[in-house]
């Protein structure tokens, strides 16, 4: 919420939800979950990189599950950045801002 007084943020909860939302919002950046309540965060992630509206889109994996770390951490080069919760405000706008410049992997 913290980051919210500096960003314009658009939020879901769900995958499917966030995946449409990245189509029809074109966000600068997605921070994305791997453990979505309807989705897998990496299934998400590969139909972001198959679609032409979304595939510049940098994102970063922020998570609080270790086996998700990990599974993100295999795939790192896939996002822009991999952060695991909790994470301090000022390190994910820090990697936000990062992303957002284009000085890390797409």
């Amino acid at each position: 919420m913290l980051i919210e007084d500096e960003l314009s943020v658009v939020k879901a909860s769900r995958g499917e939800t966030g995946y449409d939302l990245a189509v029809s919002e074109q966000p600068d950046v997605i921070v994305l979950d791997l453990l979505l309540p309807d989705a897998d965060g990496l299934a998400v992630r590969e139909r972001l990189r198959t679609n032409p509206a979304t595939v510049s889109i940098p994102v970063i994996v922020l998570t609080g599950d270790d086996a998700a770390y990990a599974r993100a951490e295999h795939v790192r080069s896939q996002f822009s950045d991999v952060l695991s919760k909790p994470c301090p405000a000022d390190r994910l706008l820090s990697a936000i801002r990062k992303a957002a410049l284009g000085t890390d992997a797409p």
